[in-house]
């Protein structure tokens, strides 16, 4: 019987002892471009949580200055300088409590959420369960994505082509917002380039007005395209409703999404029908109660990215495994990453995400490589 209940008796007195900020910066194959801005490297934080008993959890924190107001350096301070002493000897299954703690500083998101993933990490591998089962799922292939970079017409098809050669992807995702007439143009090519079993989405990434998201349309229904992530600033949710109700194309909700209350926003005023979670924004704390949301007003979801690394995407596909999406995962990003500083790779099989065996999310940090590419030392 004691044997038995083994990891329950060692579960009860875990402890948080210390959460450490990594700042890493590993190099991209390309930089990737959008309607709003540009990235070359991957500026991360690996956050570290560490329990009494050794049991170590870990995170992958992706700053987003133009969108959240958090860069490497604030994520850094506000972990160490705040976090860290104010969560120390708090139980590791006591959320409520570190969602108080958190509730008591303004915003920095992306701080609290890898905080929150990385102690999920640490309570599965202390009870020798996958983060995938701690949150009621279990681990299955996931189909997920490509994101094709803002680039001309030629670029942009011979991407997806390799990509669908190399990794079987069956759903791309492009960016757009920039110029809507050229968007339309490289879309139509895509889409005889790809054939109609393969789903297209677009991000807008708030580019258009209103009038250039009606006038285009009709040429997006022609297209097929699946869903159009926020076409018009985030803010304009009277724009997007008035939009939605006049086109067939699904409005999806990013930056409008960032927190339970703005989703809960979003669906009561009818802007959006579909809901991308973000746990590198929202953790699994909140990413569970969008996803709660999204289920209560009968509106599909799917896992999003942000400049996740091996670990990042891991952590956003346990949590994909706890419910069943409409649209593929856009959990890929990290193949635009030379390397990592996980002690093994993330794979894409016939364009699913195939997730690690073991606990937690089935990764843990590789020595070498961290010292390789950590900024501190």
């Amino acid at each position: 019987m004691k044997e038995k209940h083994a990891a329950y008796q060692r579960s009860r007195d875990l402890a948080i002892r210390n959460i450490e900020a990594i700042p890493v910066a590993i190099p991209m194959l390309r930089p990737i471009k959008w309607a709003r801005g540009e990235i070359s490297t991957i500026d991360n934080v690996i956050v570290v949580v560490t329990l009494s008993d050794g049991t170590q959890g870990i995170a992958d924190a992706p700053p987003r200055p133009t969108i959240y107001g958090e860069t490497q350096k604030s994520l850094i301070a506000i972990i160490t300088d705040h976090f860290a002493n104010a969560l120390k000897g708090v139980h590791a299954f006591d959320l409520a409590r570190v969602w108080s703690v958190f509730d008591a500083i303004a915003w920095n998101p992306t701080a609290k959420a890898a905080i929150d993933m990385a102690l999920y990490d640490a309570q599965a591998k202390a009870l020798g369960v996958s983060c995938a089962q701690l949150l009621g799922g279990t681990l299955k292939p996931l189909p997920v994505n490509w994101r094709l970079r803002l680039g001309s017409k030629k670029e942009m098809l011979a991407d997806a082509e390799h990509m669908i050669k190399n990794h079987g992807f069956r759903a791309l995702k492009v960016k757009c917002g920039i110029d809507r007439d050229k968007d339309i143009e490289i879309l139509r090519a895509l889409r005889k380039h790809t054939g109609d079993e393969i789903e297209i989405t677009i991000d807008c990434n708030q580019g258009y007005s209103v009038q250039d998201l009606l006038e285009a349309a009709p040429y997006f229904e022609e297209l097929n395209i699946a869903l159009i992530e926020e076409p018009i600033p985030a803010r304009d949710g009277a724009g997007k409703r008035f939009a939605a109700e006049r086109m067939r194309v699904p409005i999806s909700g990013d930056d409008s999404c960032m927190t339970p209350d703005d989703v809960l926003d979003q669906l009561k005023l009818g802007a959006i029908r579909a809901v991308v979670i973000k746990c590198a924004r929202t953790g699994y704390t909140q990413s569970r109660q969008i996803l709660g949301l999204a289920k209560a007003y009968y509106t599909p979801a799917h896992n999003g990215s942000q400049a996740d690394m091996q670990i990042g995407t891991a952590a956003a596909g346990h949590f994909a495994c706890i419910y069943q999406a409409v649209h593929a995962h856009e959990i890929s990003s990290f193949l635009d990453a030379k390397d990592h500083v996980a002690d093994q790779d993330l794979v894409i099989k016939n364009g699913d995400l195939i997730l690690p065996e073991g606990p937690g999310i089935g990764f843990n940090l590789d020595p070498k490589k961290l010292a390789k590419y950590r900024l501190d030392k």
